[in-house]
């Protein structure tokens, strides 16, 4: 019997998932071999954006429903471009007209553009010790059982 783990995802929650991960993909198979797949001067400037974000990364954090902050390409209608970008991982994403004025993030950082993208609460996973028998029986193979 195989049991899912894991949240209980809405229809809705799951197309968009899978319309996100089709956008990654045909951003990675381009069969334009014309167009470098990295833009140039992407990867020679992925130290100064780090640590561009490095410096502001607190700042960022306090705002509300930003639960995290990272490098990044930035997308555009579900789909990534070439435009590097920092990254704000918010829980979830609202109106610019229902924010407070100070509850709005930049649109850029030291001339990098922010783009802000809906990851829904992150919740760390919880670790359950094993304990008495469960624990004994950690490393050792399992056998079947006969049923007589």
């Amino acid at each position: 019997m195989k049991r899912t783990l894991g949240p209980n995802w809405t229809a809705d929650e799951v197309a968009a998932g899978k319309r996100f991960g089709q956008a990654w993909l045909e951003f990675f198979s381009r069969e334009d071999t014309s167009a470098p797949v990295v833009p140039p001067g992407f990867e020679a400037d992925i130290a100064s954006r780090a640590t561009i974000r490095q410096e502001h990364e607190a700042r960022l954090l306090s705002y509300p429903n930003v639960v995290g902050v990272t490098d990044g390409v930035r997308m555009r209608r579900g789909k990534p471009t070439d435009e590097p970008a920092i990254v704000v991982l918010v829980s979830r994403k609202m109106p610019r007209k229902s924010l407070e004025e100070s509850a709005i993030l930049p649109a850029h950082i030291d001339g990098i553009r922010i783009d802000v993208v809906e990851v829904g609460p992150i919740e760390a996973l919880g670790s359950v010790e094993p304990t008495g028998a469960a624990a004994r029986d950690a490393g050792r193979p399992r056998r079947k059982r006969r049923r007589v």
